[in-house]
Formats: structure tokens, C-alpha cells, sequence
């Protein structure tokens, strides 16, 4: 069972995937992730992600950091947890 992700184990994943190899892009964290990093939270189940980029190489590389840094790892947006307004 992997544990809750706290602040360094998601800068580990973040700093990790940094200095994974392709074109630059930008990822986004959303749900927990994003609330631990602003001090509401300690810790988080998993690590919700977004990629504005061709992200293939970050996939394959996010199975292996899951693995070493004992976390979940999910693909989500931001849509996922913030409602649309009412039209």
C-alpha cells in the first residue's frame, strides 16, 4: 500500500519530472495536491495531475516515480473538482 503524499514527496515528484527529457510544457496540480501546496492540508491521498503537453514521456516516467516514492499518482483536471457555473 503506498503512503499519503506530503509537501516533499510531491516536490520529489515534481523536481523528478522536471528533469525528465522532451519539449517543456507545463503541469498543473489539482484536487489535494494543490491544497497541501497553499497550507490547507498536510497530506493528500494521490497527486492529481494535468499536462499541457504531448505527455507520453511523463506517463512513462510517473510509473516509475509512483513506484520509488511510494505514492498515487491520477491524471485529472481542474474541471473534475470545480462545478461549471449555471448558465
Amino acid at each position: 500500500m503506498r503512503r499519503l503524499a506530503d509537501l516533499d514527496r510531491i516536490k520529489q515528484l515534481m523536481r523528478r519530472l522536471g528533469q525528465q527529457p522532451g519539449r517543456g510544457g507545463r503541469v498543473y496540480l489539482t484536487g489535494g495536491a494543490s491544497a497541501l501546496l497553499i497550507g490547507w492540508r498536510q497530506a493528500t491521498i494521490d497527486v492529481d495531475l494535468m499536462f499541457d503537453v504531448d505527455a507520453e514521456p511523463l506517463l512513462r516516467a510517473i510509473v516509475g516515480l509512483k513506484e520509488a516514492l511510494g505514492i498515487n499518482v491520477e491524471l485529472a483536471s481542474p474541471a473534475d473538482f470545480i462545478p461549471e457555473l449555471p448558465a
